[in-house]
């Protein structure tokens, strides 16, 4: 009896270590959460909570050579209360540490049906100019969505403080 409930639990912690496993994001693909208040014409502010991943490539980016950045937004609470025909997006990321400065993402996807979840992945870059580590922080957010009863509807979102950090880089010298 012992013998057959140890092989349970061998059974039982196996299974949640592969799941865990399974689940867990790319190594390099950095998770975070934060909230944003966004002005929406006729609602007015929102409060929108934000969880994406940030990934660099190359992971190792050299001081130099141009990295490029991807978002991916797994989940925006903001939910569209008509049906949207198209979007764009822009998000500035704030860079901090060895070198600062900023730079921008950019992306663009299809239809989203009314209180449809919104997705999507921006892209872009920056050239690190010094070695040392660096913090990315995402900073404002502008939306553009095109709905067939209002037309183009710019929503532009402020970050709320403390932003987390996004992704931390180390830049190595080339």
């Amino acid at each position: 009896m012992i013998k057959s409930f140890d092989r349970r639990i061998v059974t039982a912690a196996t299974t949640v270590a592969l799941g865990l496993v399974l689940t867990q994001a790319p190594a390099d693909a950095a998770r975070f959460s934060m909230v944003y208040t966004c002005a929406v014409p006729i609602l007015g502010d929102r409060s929108v909570q934000f969880d994406g991943t940030l990934t660099a490539t190359p992971d190792r980016p050299t001081v130099g050579t141009f990295t490029r950045v991807d978002l991916h937004v797994a989940r925006l609470s903001l939910r569209p209360p008509v049906a949207v025909t198209s979007w764009s997006a822009i998000a500035d990321v704030d860079v901090a540490g060895a070198q600062t400065g900023a730079f921008r993402l950019s992306g663009s996807g299809g239809p989203v049906a009314a209180y449809g979840p919104v997705t999507g992945d921006l892209t872009g870059g920056w050239v690190p100019r010094a070695i040392g580590v660096d913090r990315l922080r995402l900073a404002r957010v502008v939306l553009k969505v095109s709905t067939a009863p209002f037309g183009d509807v710019v929503v532009p979102c402020s970050p709320r403080e403390p932003r987390p950090v996004a992704e931390t880089l180390t830049v190595f010298t080339r």
